[in-house]
């Protein structure tokens, strides 16, 4: 896997923009952050991801 940064740009309605900016407020730190948390998160739950990649996440382990 290459570590090359590739940018992903999604569309999202302003209601669903404001609540996220408002989170990552709360927490300090970038919408960036919160959306890459989210995809990461999927794909532990897809099982893309090593044990320990998904206990970091908070993905409880596969039953």
């Amino acid at each position: 896997m290459s570590n090359k940064v590739k940018v992903i740009g999604v569309r999202v309605s302003e209601d669903l923009y404001l609540k996220v900016k408002s989170i990552c407020e709360a927490r300090g730190e970038d919408v960036s952050d919160f959306v890459r948390r989210a995809i990461l998160k999927e794909l532990a739950i897809l099982g893309f991801l090593p044990e320990e990649q998904r206990k970091a996440l908070g993905i409880p382990e596969k039953v």
